[in-house]
């Protein structure tokens, strides 16, 4: 198979990375055809590939540079699929501009890995433990707000810990209590459960149980506040998701709960017994399809207007928690 310079595969959980090389890209890209380019989102279970790719072949009428961001590259496994990537990476068009994504790293098929050039292939990884006490240190530091490595340990625990997702809960702590305070762990567990105001996190709490009036009150009471844009809180309660899945496949894999939490450094009591409770609640394949699911919701948020949002939210938790991600364009699993 012929590598191509017009494609790039980035793979990894580190999303804030992630997203931060591809803001360059595009930067770089929108410099040198003189303006920003036109950006496609594909995921696998949406349309064709061959239209995708057919499309991204011939270029763009409104802008110098067409960019396809092709998610979940994981999924990417079938012969026809693989073909279909190879001639276009064989021959990419000059104005156009290939970009493979995927939270996954040794999921991910060889095949599709030998169609990009090697400077061109980048891995994003989770940070190491220290690493990331460290940046949620750096990062109140910077704002003049000290912080105990209790609540550290806790907002760890709470947070899917990839940077975007830690840079998002730690602005909000920031805003709210200011330069010149200190959080300790009551500070922060106050905030994120017990505060008026509802949030990801007591959502998710409600969803790890799956009660879905429940969690139709707290989405209804978020999006009154406006707390958080839709598709940002699609991706924090699809991180919380994505680590429950982390803990079931690793019961699944005969490990006790206890050593299941310590393995993903879930250090909170509360947060064992949330995460122990969705594991009782969830089937694993349950699991597998709310990860698809999330997938499907993030793409239709992105394309339809923000009044249908709240509805596209509901519509995500009852699949999520009433249908254990089956839906209409499933089987049953």
């Amino acid at each position: 198979m012929i590598k191509s310079e017009g494609a790039y595969l980035l793979l990894g959980p580190e999303a804030g990375e992630k997203e931060a090389f591809l803001r360059r890209l595009l930067e770089r890209i929108g410099k040198s055809s003189g303006g920003p380019p036109e950006v496609q989102r594909y995921y696998p279970f949406e349309g064709d590939l061959a239209e995708a790719l057919a499309a991204l072949a011939n270029g763009c009428l409104f802008a110098g540079h067409r960019v396809l961001l092709l998610n979940q590259a994981e999924e990417l496994t079938r012969k026809r699929e693989l073909d279909l990537l190879a001639a276009y990476c064989a021959r990419p068009a000059p104005d156009s501009t290939l970009v493979l994504l995927s939270d996954e790293v040794a999921r991910v098929d060889p095949r599709l890995e030998r169609l990009v050039p090697r400077d061109h292939k980048v891995i994003f990884w989770e940070l190491f433990e220290n690493q990331k006490q460290g940046w949620v240190m750096n990062f109140f530091r910077a704002r003049s707000i000290q912080v105990e490595p209790q609540a550290v340990e806790f907002l760890l625990d709470m947070v899917d810990n990839d940077t975007l997702t830690l840079a998002g809960t730690c602005e909000k702590l920031a805003l709210f209590f200011g330069p010149g305070s200190r959080l300790g762990y009551e500070e922060v567990e106050k905030i994120l459960f017990h505060s008026k105001e509802e949030n990801v996190f007591t959502l998710f709490e409600k969803l790890a149980s799956r009660d879905f009036p429940a969690g139709l009150e707290i989405l209804a009471q978020i999006m009154l506040a406006r707390e958080s844009e839709a598709v940002q809180l699609l991706a924090g309660l699809t991180g919380q998701y994505r680590k429950l899945l982390a803990m079931k496949r690793l019961l699944a894999a005969s490990y006790s709960a206890e050593e299941a939490a310590q393995r993903l450094a879930m250090r909170s009591k509360r947060v064992q017994r949330i995460y122990a409770e969705g594991c009782r609640r969830y089937g694993l394949s349950e699991l597998e399809g709310i990860m698809r699911l999330s997938a499907r919701f993030d793409l239709r948020l992105r394309s339809l207007k923000s009044p249908l949002h709240a509805l596209l939210l509901e519509l995500y938790l009852y699949y999520a928690a009433v249908q254990g991600g089956r839906g209409p364009w499933v089987s049953a699993l």
